[in-house]
């Protein structure tokens, strides 16, 4: 019977997964809807869960709430900091809830999110280098040019996680409503083309995913 729930658990998670990053890719959006069918489902698991474990119902409750609420807690400071959406928190919190107990602890945690934040990093990095080397774009420069009292940090945060993209790149698909959202539009002469100041957004699920499933593996093969 542990067997089984653990099967389903996993297979669960990957579906649970895998479907977020379509949606994310797809619409760049987790719909509250969708994540409460997920969340129906873990219920139900972690249900049976109790079932089997009902010899230590009280301490594999207390694990669950106990690691509810750190998760809860990290995932409500990534918010706050404007890393994670809120919908992308909640799917963290779903996934933890449907985690497998016997691998549910605090290395575990503490290494997803870690994992998470250096790719996090590293992408952000890397746009920032492409913003500030490899495009050199003097979009940027006309922005701070504009607004001189803009700290180096500031720029360098700028530099990191926004950028001009041609409003020419902008479509409008019938039957979908696109909201735009922008303070600051130029011109770029060397393009030659109207830009708006965007915030790069990349789809988060994929960290995740990356992030729990070396993890796993390598706690679970090693």
């Amino acid at each position: 019977m542990l067997s089984i729930i653990f099967f389903l658990e996993i297979s669960l998670i990957t579906i649970i997964f895998f479907y977020s990053l379509y949606l994310d890719l797809r619409y760049r959006k987790l719909y509250n809807k969708i994540l409460k069918v997920f969340l129906v489902f873990v219920l139900y698991l972690n249900f049976l869960q109790f079932l089997v474990y009902n010899n230590n119902f009280l301490f594999i409750f207390i694990i669950k709430i106990t690691f509810f609420f750190l998760i809860l807690f990290i995932s409500l400071l990534l918010f706050s900091l404007k890393i994670i959406g809120g919908s992308d928190g909640k799917l963290i919190i779903i996934i933890f809830l449907l985690h497998p107990i016997e691998y549910l602890n605090l290395h575990f945690v503490i290494l997803f999110f870690l994992l998470f934040s250096v790719q996090f990093f590293l992408l952000f990095s890397l746009n920032y280098a492409i913003n500030k080397i490899i495009k050199n774009s003097p979009s940027f420069d006309f922005l701070f040019m504009l607004y001189p009292s803009i700290s180096i940090l500031k720029r360098i945060y700028f530099q990191m996680f926004y950028s001009f993209i041609n409003l020419s790149k902008i479509k409008i698909y019938q039957n979908n409503k696109i909201h735009v959202n922008f303070s600051f539009i130029i011109y770029n002469n060397k393009r030659e083309k109207l830009q708006l100041l965007n915030q790069y957004r990349p789809p988060l699920v994929a960290f995740f995913m990356s992030s729990y499933y070396i993890i796993f593996c390598f706690l679970f093969f090693f």
